[in-house]
């Protein structure tokens, strides 16, 4: 098994489009590019787009729990959400559910007419397929289930892609930008277009500072969260164990009392980084390797992990 270090992540000077990041800052500052990637996606046509932003966030409450989109843009009808999705995690759906309701609820003005909401399209750049169906793309819109025909027309779309699956895609512009995205390897003009931007991407210091200080700040904190979760796992442990030994036996709830204590000071460490290894497309095996948990427990972990992903 690999060992763990500082320089066993991406290098900045290894990222490809599929990182999140660079595909934020390209998308970000390439508004034209994210137009025709849309339209290359959903098979439509964009007169243009306002503003793109990245990583923009959205709160219906204080109280409430809020999300950060990769891409969100929109025109005068239609709202697009596209983010890239380089991990497979299980509750994609459930996401793109709280998505829409997060984009409905900002964008419709107190005293303005349901008839008002925009179109809104909750696009998943994926690199795997999530639904195991094959499909090279899944798309779902609200119809009748007792007759399939009839459709709710309520605009709301959600777009899943399968990278894996890319050469079943309609166009080739879709086929070339998958290729792309996932070996690195410009087959076209679109692509080319993309090539170059990532790489000026990588030239733009500012950005790098970011990067890296972003990656030296997830081991600063990983490492700090592993001692401090270890160091209260035992305290934990031993003040749960004197509870518990009042009732059980001093013995007995000590052992208890600190076992739990070490796993919930395991967890701990584990919600602490959690965040930032996700970001930085750690796979299954090195999440285990620097927890030292088991790969099943870490994937459990991370499907529970996702939603404060968004925080």
């Amino acid at each position: 098994m690999e060992n763990i270090t500082r320089n066993s992540l991406e290098t900045w000077e290894n990222l490809t489009l599929s990182n999140n990041f660079i595909f934020c800052k390209v998308m970000e500052s390439n508004p034209d590019l994210c137009k025709h990637l849309i339209e290359i996606l959903l098979h439509i046509k964009i007169d243009h787009l306002e503003a793109t932003t990245a990583e923009k966030s959205m709160q219906e409450s204080i109280s409430s729990k809020g999300v950060r989109f990769d891409v969100y843009t929109k025109d005068d009808n239609r709202i697009f959400d596209v983010e890239i999705q380089t991990v497979n995690k299980k509750n994609l759906p459930q996401r793109a559910r709280y998505y829409q309701s997060i984009i409905d609820v900002n964008s419709l003005n107190s005293g303005v007419n349901y008839i008002d909401l925009k179109t809104t399209y909750i696009i998943f750049i994926c690199l795997n397929d999530i639904f195991d169906y094959g499909l090279p793309v899944y798309t779902f819109s609200n119809t009748c289930r007792e007759d399939n025909s009839i459709n709710l027309n309520d605009g709301t779309y959600k777009v899943f892609f399968n990278a894996k699956e890319c050469d079943k895609m309609k166009s080739d512009e879709e086929k070339a930008f998958f290729h792309f995205l996932k070996d690195n390897s410009a087959g076209d003009s679109f692509t080319k277009q993309l090539e170059e931007q990532v790489l000026f991407a990588k030239k733009n210091l500012e950005w790098r500072t970011q990067y890296m200080t972003f990656k030296e700040q997830f081991y600063e904190e990983f490492e700090e969260a592993r001692e401090i979760g270890h160091e209260q796992g035992y305290k934990d442990g031993f003040s749960k164990g004197i509870d518990e030994g009042i009732e059980k036996g001093i013995e007995k709830g000590l052992e208890q009392g600190i076992n739990e204590g070490k796993i919930k000071g395991r967890e701990s460490a584990i919600f602490d980084t959690a965040k930032n290894a996700i970001n930085l497309g750690l796979s299954d095996s090195q999440i285990s390797q620097i927890t030292s948990l088991p790969v099943e427990e870490v994937i459990k972990i991370k499907n529970q992990l996702a939603d404060s992903v968004l925080a």
